[in-house]
């Protein structure tokens, strides 16, 4: 689903860059989005969002027993003048002096989900010139396959702005995860382990132990966070965050480090037991209050996130078919 998409943006990027021409991260969400769908569901609704807070869709994991992984996500682009590589995370509006990146964190409180990025990025030929003298189990940075459509935390973000300074967007796409890897990925995740001690039996194991589907999805986003964590030299603090009704995990600690918010309070809210009302409009056909609709592009919803993935041979088949119909498109996406 997610691998066939990404397949379709990575065509349209490189179509577009043959063309000497830059593509936009609408149109590669509407090529993502129509791609997956019907396997997925989406909705969309206000194109006046990003002033307000800088986030475009709400992005719903939800596994067949309801549990579900909600994100707030803001498009972006890893552009290149040169050698320089950036993503854009502190453009501000007209007006308005605070950066989008925090106005995205800030905005997620609206729906206790975790504030996070959808970055389209090329492909190796584009990347080229891209400098990272870190690896991806023994492949350079740049030439990572399937990243051309990847995903991150806005802390992830957040800490590259604070301490990498011009390079923040090197440093963010190094930490920036396949977006079809996160939930349904081919080897089992990794424990991670925390800095905080002392955490609640059941966040130990869900941090130890393999996971799928929505529980794997806040886990692979949350493990650069932690990785981040554990490079700040400041001691853990064990106080905890204020409870999150309906959260998976409501007894959380307080720790933020050098992060803006609360990391794993922040993180791991988005992670519910059931199914948060906005989706459950989306897959039942209702259009969510107002409330929602006036502060998002749309909400995506991927039910069965924790199910099986398909045979490769189909996967390889059908992504071969989308190639070939786009092809012969003369439609401009644009």
């Amino acid at each position: 689903m997610l691998r066939l998409a990404r397949i379709a943006v990575d065509h349209h990027m490189a179509k577009r860059l043959d063309d000497d021409h830059m593509w936009k991260e609408t149109t590669a969400t509407d090529i993502l989005l129509s791609t997956a769908s019907p396997r997925i569901r989406y909705a969309e609704f206000n194109t006046a969002h990003e002033k307000e807070h800088g986030a475009d869709w709400l992005w719903c994991w939800v596994d067949r027993d309801g549990t579900t992984f909600c994100l707030l996500v803001q498009a972006k682009i890893l552009k290149t003048r040169g050698k320089r590589w950036s993503i854009d995370f502190t453009y501000k509006s007209k007006g308005d002096n605070r950066p989008q990146i925090s106005k995205l964190i800030a905005a997620s409180d609206r729906y206790e989900a975790a504030a996070a990025y959808i970055l389209y990025c090329g492909d190796a030929q584009y990347r080229a010139t891209l400098e990272c003298d870190r690896r991806h189990a023994g492949v350079p940075c740049r030439e990572r396959d399937r990243v051309g459509v990847s995903s991150f935390s806005a802390l992830v973000a957040e800490n590259a702005v604070n301490y990498y300074g011009k390079d923040a967007g090197v440093a963010a796409f190094h930490a920036a995860i396949p977006l079809e890897d996160i939930a349904g990925p081919d080897n089992l995740d990794t424990p991670i382990v925390p800095l905080t001690r002392g955490l609640p039996e059941d966040l130990a194991r869900f941090l130890r132990q393999p996971q799928r589907g929505a529980r794997r999805v806040a886990k692979e986003l949350l493990r650069p966070v932690e990785q981040i964590r554990i490079g700040q030299f400041t001691t853990a603090v064990l106080e905890r965050a204020k409870p999150v009704a309906g959260a998976l995990f409501p007894d959380l600690p307080a720790d933020r480090g050098h992060f803006s918010v609360p990391y794993l309070a922040h993180m791991l809210r988005g992670l519910r037991a059931e199914v948060p009302s906005y989706a459950r409009d989306v897959l039942e056909g209702r259009t969510p209050p107002a409330w929602v609709t006036d502060h998002l592009a749309g909400i995506v919803v991927i039910t069965d996130a924790d199910a099986l993935p398909a045979a490769a041979g189909r996967l390889a088949d059908y992504a071969h078919k989308v190639l070939e119909d786009q092809s012969a498109s003369a439609t401009d996406w644009d």
